[in-house]
């Protein structure tokens, strides 16, 4: 499964999207990908809560994982299709 990814308000990425490849219940990868290209628009040392609700969205699954990303507002939208 290829999923996009769109920023959100509290993240920006390089792009404004980006897309990466992997099943529908590997968080790691999901987690992985999110790191490396999801940067949090709050990054200072005074107000790191954005930060913790990242490390504990919900993650069931990866459509859990990027749902609940969406609701905390790291990701504007995304989307899945099959390869």
């Amino acid at each position: 499964m290829t999923y996009t990814i769109y920023e959100g308000t509290k993240a920006t990425i390089n792009g404004g999207s980006f897309s990466f490849d992997c099943e529908p219940d590997d968080i790691d990868t999901a987690y992985d990908a999110l790191a490396e290209n999801v940067h949090l628009n709050n990054q200072d040392q005074d107000n790191n809560q954005d930060l913790v609700d990242f490390q504990n969205a919900a993650d069931d699954d990866v459509k859990t994982l990027l749902d609940d990303m969406k609701r905390m507002g790291f990701i504007d939208s995304w989307e899945a299709s099959k390869d």
